[in-house]
């Protein structure tokens, strides 16, 4: 579903790769916000991951205030940059997804209980991300097959970086 430029799409359609969103960035971005005027949104960028839904890769606080502001249609641009297309990028963007499904997020107005502080953003969702890389590159696809099968509802939380811990 690759497509090149510039597509207006439905806030309908668009999947998550986010669980939490930031207070801070929520306030900044409803800073300069206008829905009248959208001249200074610049297009999310999307991926399709195999689902055939073109997943948020970047801009989800940028949709949620458009959201909250009553625009429902967006523009996106498709990523093939090579930090979504290799394996890592592959791997952690679909463990994303899968977070996603997992809490029942299939829509940016669901982040709306999911706004963090500063704080608890970093903790809960770039530490989350963290732990994630660390897991998925850190060790063999046997390894994280054991792991998860030790754990299964605990795994999408990441691992410490001495993969001692789930």
């Amino acid at each position: 579903m690759e497509f090149h430029g510039i597509k207006m799409m439905h806030i309908d359609l668009l999947g998550l790769s986010q669980i939490y969103l930031s207070s801070d960035k929520i306030a900044s971005v409803t800073e300069w916000f206008h829905p009248q005027c959208m001249d200074n949104f610049q297009p999310l960028w999307v991926h399709d991951f195999g689902n055939n839904i073109y997943t948020l890769i970047d801009g989800h606080t940028r949709a949620y205030v458009a959201h909250k502001n009553g625009v429902f249609v967006l523009p996106i641009v498709y990523s093939s940059d090579d930090i979504v297309t290799n394996k890592v990028g592959q791997m952690l963007y679909k463990a994303d997804i899968e977070w996603c499904k997992r809490f029942g997020l299939s829509h940016i107005k669901h982040l709306e209980n999911r706004i963090l502080n500063k704080s608890a953003y970093q903790k809960l969702w770039m530490e989350r991300c963290d732990r994630s890389y660390d897991l998925l590159t850190k060790t063999s696809y046997n390894e994280r097959m054991q792991l998860q099968n030790l754990a299964p509802g605990l795994f999408l939380y990441g691992a410490s970086e001495d993969m001692s811990v789930l």
